[in-house]
């Protein structure tokens, strides 16, 4: 396992911006010793996954070409999302939803709801407008600034907030990592959300815990660890 572990990490160690390393280089990053890194390299190269090219630096070889095209077409967010979703529901015993980004609205595409009589009640297809709340917020604050801009206008006329106020608050959710609301878009009701990323690193699906305010703030600390962790969960299934 140890093994398997840190060839992935010699795998996960390039990045676009740096598509070749040295052999120090991939030692540092997978913080290894340079004799440990240079036998794991050595075996990949052998088995041509690596690359040495001329300056002695290392790359990914073309045999990943030929894997990523068995990767299914077929693959559906809710697929791959739809077990993670499941058991942060069962976790936290309140409404979880996964959302996406459709122009100016948050659409939701899938949810697990609770057995409680006092829940947040979410639609699979259901169009909301990005306004407020810890989703939409979150799905603003990875959107590209063209985008964003006609969405900021927007919200700040509808909410009568400065855009300079509201470009603050996006920047600390997306360097927090999550979301988190209380009564914004419906009074009583708060939520906590966490983004899920793609291979680029970008965001435009989110995971949503909903309940009660009553219930989810005393819980408030517990249930963003369990939304963070499942976002990511489902963000290395989904490449990112």
């Amino acid at each position: 396992m140890r093994s398997a572990t840190r060839i992935l990490a010699v795998f996960e160690s390039f990045t676009r911006a740096r598509d070749s390393l040295t052999l120090q280089e991939i030692a540092d990053r997978i913080e290894l010793p340079k004799s440990t890194a240079f036998r794991i390299v050595q075996s990949l190269e052998q088995a041509g996954y690596l690359v040495r090219l001329a300056n002695q630096q290392y790359c990914l070889s073309f045999r990943f070409t030929r894997l990523a095209g068995l990767v299914k077409s077929t693959v559906d967010i809710r697929d791959l999302a739809r077990p993670i979703i499941v058991e942060l529901a069962q976790h936290t015993k309140e409404t979880v939803t996964l959302n996406t980004l459709s122009g100016r609205d948050r659409v939701c595409i899938d949810v697990v709801d609770t057995a409680s009589p006092l829940r947040s009640v979410t639609k699979p297809g259901e169009h909301i407008r990005l306004l407020d709340g810890s989703s939409a917020k979150m799905l603003m604050a990875y959107m590209p600034r063209k985008e964003l801009a006609p969405v900021l206008s927007y919200v700040s006329r509808t909410t009568k907030r400065k855009q300079a106020e509201l470009t603050r608050e996006l920047t600390a959710i997306r360097e927090r990592g999550y979301a988190v609301s209380h009564g914004e878009r419906m009074l009583g009701l708060s939520a906590i959300t966490a983004p899920i990323k793609d291979v680029n690193d970008d965001s435009r699906l989110c995971l949503t815990v909903a309940g009660p305010t009553v219930r989810l703030q005393p819980r408030e600390r517990d249930f963003i660890k369990l939304v963070v962790k499942a976002a990511a969960d489902i963000s290395r299934r989904y490449g990112g």
